[in-house]
């Protein structure tokens, strides 16, 4: 379901405090100019800036790899969406929670017994034993400007309901490979390769209108 909001709830927790940070995001502020959440812990704090094409940029600090990731998304889902979640690479945990405040909350206080459920199952006495020491991200992630172009083509193509699967669920996530980016579907596994190794891979990803998974 969609709403024609001018503003959204945006929340994050600190990587190193792992306090729930809030703020409320308006379409004119962020027009004209950066918005930042800050938490009270030194170096950590969430920005939000429109691109000069119209679209939002997030960069979220990551609860679990302790660092930033850049994530954008289209103003329709940043101000549309009751609820929208951008979840770690890595850990394909949520880590940022945009929409509507009631529906932020209830998934907010859903992911904190998963978090805790995870704590226990690792046996570790917080989320800093879960983080890494040294993570130097562009050893890992693909090229930034290819990974943005393909988040934010599978989920413009996921609004517009042009992704399909075998159980046609409508809901779909993305994780890393050895090779790229996989879109896939949790409920019956069905998934897309995007092989990110080759230099035009971004410009390619482009013409894609629809997508069937397998």
């Amino acid at each position: 379901m969609t709403s024609k909001r001018t503003t959204a709830h945006v929340a994050y927790r600190c990587p190193e405090c792992a306090t729930t940070v809030y703020g409320i995001v308006g379409r004119f502020a962020l027009g004209a100019g950066m918005v930042r959440l800050k938490c009270e812990c030194p170096d950590h704090a969430l920005d939000i800036k429109m691109t000069n094409d119209g679209k939002v940029r997030l960069s979220v600090p990551c609860l679990f790899c302790k660092q930033n990731h850049n994530y954008t998304v289209s103003q329709s889902i940043f101000f549309g969406r009751d609820l929208f979640l951008l979840n770690c690479p890595y850990s394909n945990m949520d880590i940022c929670f945009i929409g509507e405040k009631e529906k932020t909350d209830t998934e907010l206080s859903r992911t904190e017994g998963e978090l805790s459920r995870l704590l226990s199952d690792l046996e570790a006495e917080s989320v800093n034993d879960l983080q890494p020491i040294d993570v130097n991200e562009e050893d890992v992630l693909p090229d930034p400007a290819v990974y943005d172009a393909i988040r934010f083509l599978v989920k413009e193509l996921e609004a517009e309901e042009k992704i399909d699967c075998p159980c046609h669920s409508g809901s779909y996530d993305l994780r890393f490979t050895s090779t790229g980016i996989q879109v896939y579907c949790a409920n019956c596994g069905a998934a897309h390769d995007f092989n990110t190794e080759a230099s035009a891979a971004s410009e390619e990803y482009l013409y894609i209108d629809s997508l069937t998974l397998k």
